[in-house]
């Protein structure tokens, strides 16, 4: 098959997330003998990895994020008839453009949009002509517009915008699903989700396929003589800044007062100043943006964090911890789509002060915290490896392409 990604990120190997998970898709499609290329919308700080990815894969464009003015955004944001905030972020007619001459100079067999946002390119693009389609749905969009909502806490701002645009997100996310020959979601969770609202979608679950032996590559673990926190993710979204913000006001005060030598490390791009002035009060917190390689800090660590309030779809950063045997502490939100067991191999807690028991049972208890990240590491092995989930992802895109030829000639 020829296979090409459309993202909003250029991904690798060292980066947070969702983007490691589409590098591993599309490095292990090339193994398997597929022709894989790639379009990215890139931001200049992550033209680094351009090149290698240019050399790894078969066709590799990308394509400048521009920022736009506030100004605009704001236009947009509230009056824009059409596209979502959240699509309009993402929009660009040179990508489309592009995207339709790369599909048929190489005469693509599929194309699949990594993030719903991405799924624009592939809906009512008149650069793009008759070619097999799917969304990988990371999130449903629609859902967490809703949570920013209804959550506590959430700035009034942001429920303001969520609610102005919630009527015409749905609207047209699901008008693009219904144009796809295929969805994909990462969980069961978000395929109901999807289905609650648009019954007839062509869905498949394709749980995130964890490289473990590369994630625990570079020796074991180097704990630090003090007892350490992490947190990490793109904190430019709001679901990660919201977790973060939550946890420095409402969690670190309970640990600080019964762990004075404790400290706690946010890890990845995008921390503004809320989040900034959020952890100045608090000396054992640090900040750190500039990271191409999070396997040191989880070396590091001793416990994970993970405290989402907002969103939806499957945390792999918890997936990701969990592979390299580090004991997880999370919301019940951060754990939707994962065979999470309270106790057994995470702990589970959606109030401050649970949280803060949670994180203290392990600190206090090393066997206890061992066990917790033994078991986890076995569930992510049986369950989440990466060769069993690409085996089920190829069977997919293969079916795709089958089913709607025999469609076309019948």
């Amino acid at each position: 098959m020829k296979i090409l990604f459309i993202t909003n990120r250029l991904p690798h190997a060292d980066v947070v997330g969702g983007h490691r998970l589409i590098y591993q898709r599309m490095e292990q499609l090339k193994a398997r003998g597929h022709w894989v290329g790639l379009i990215a919308l890139v931001m200049e700080e992550n033209r680094q990895h351009l090149n290698a990815l240019q050399h790894q894969f078969d066709h590799v464009a990308a394509i400048p994020y521009i920022p736009r003015p506030f100004s605009h955004r704001l236009l947009n944001d509230y009056l824009n008839p059409i596209l979502p905030a959240i699509f309009w972020k993402n929009h660009s007619i040179e990508m489309k453009k592009t995207i339709g001459q790369t599909a048929q100079e190489h005469r693509c067999d599929l194309l699949i949009a990594e993030f719903s946002e991405m799924g624009q390119y592939l809906y009512r693009n008149p650069y793009l002509s008759a070619v097999h389609k799917i969304v990988s749905c990371h999130r449903c969009l629609s859902d967490t517009f809703q949570k920013y909502i209804t959550t506590p806490g959430v700035p009034p701002s942001i429920r303001l915008k969520s609610a102005i645009q919630l009527e015409r997100l749905i609207t047209y996310e699901f008008e693009m699903y219904n144009a796809m020959d295929h969805i994909l979601t990462l969980t069961p969770e978000d395929r109901f989700t999807l289905l609650h609202h648009a019954p007839q979608l062509p869905i498949s679950v394709i749980p995130p396929g964890i490289d473990i032996e590369t994630l625990n590559a570079g020796g074991a673990p180097s704990h630090p003589p003090h007892p350490q926190l992490l947190m990490c993710g793109y904190f430019s979204d709001k679901s990660n800044r919201d977790a973060a913000l939550w946890f420095i006001r409402s969690i670190w005060p309970h640990l600080a007062k019964r762990h004075p030598s404790l400290t706690c490390q946010f890890v990845g791009k995008g921390i503004g100043n809320e989040m900034k002035q959020a952890a100045d009060r608090y000396p054992a917190i640090e900040l750190i943006s500039d990271v191409d390689d999070l396997r040191p800090y989880r070396k590091q660590a001793t416990v994970f964090i993970n405290p989402m309030r907002l969103g939806s779809g499957l945390r792999i950063k918890i997936l990701e911890a969990m592979a390299t045997g580090l004991p997880v502490v999370t919301t019940s939100l951060g754990a939707a789509g994962l065979t999470a067991q309270n106790g057994i191999n995470c702990f589970i807690n959606d109030t401050p002060q649970g949280f803060a028991d949670s994180i203290s049972w392990l600190l206090t208890d090393t066997s206890l915290a061992t066990r917790i990240g033994q078991t986890a590491q076995q569930l992510v092995a049986a369950q989440y490896s990466a060769h069993t989930t690409i085996h089920e992802l190829e069977h997919i895109l293969q079916e795709t392409i089958t089913v709607q030829h025999s469609q076309v000639s019948a």
